[in-house]
């Protein structure tokens, strides 16, 4: 296999649980960072789906707090086929972006 590079960007809106990335092969996500974009500090929870195992593993923290207007860097994560990077923040109208940076299809 290929190995190819691809990114992913999401505003969320709302404050459910939302897939930001489900891998179709092996894949890593090397960087990313999540903002807020509000006047409020805002708690965000960015989550591993481990589709083969059906857990969840949360990769910030729980509720991790994020202050108006702040950014913080995502760590690297591997990803089998069909896990799921997904975020949640704990505002009514979300207010994140979340931008990822992905290699896919690693062999």
């Amino acid at each position: 296999m290929a190995n190819n590079f691809d990114e992913k960007s999401i505003t969320i809106s709302n404050a459910n649980l939302t897939d930001v990335f489900t891998a179709s092969n092996k894949t890593v996500m090397y960087s990313g960072t999540i903002a807020n974009k509000s006047s409020v500090a805002i708690n965000v929870s960015l989550k591993k789906l481990d589709a083969s195992a059906s857990t969840t593993t949360n990769i910030i923290g729980l509720n991790t707090p994020l202050p108006s207007g702040s950014a913080i860097p995502l760590p690297k994560v591997g990803l089998a086929a069909s896990d799921k990077i997904q975020i949640q923040s704990d505002h009514a109208s979300g207010n994140c972006d979340i931008n990822i940076n992905l290699l896919t299809d690693v062999a």
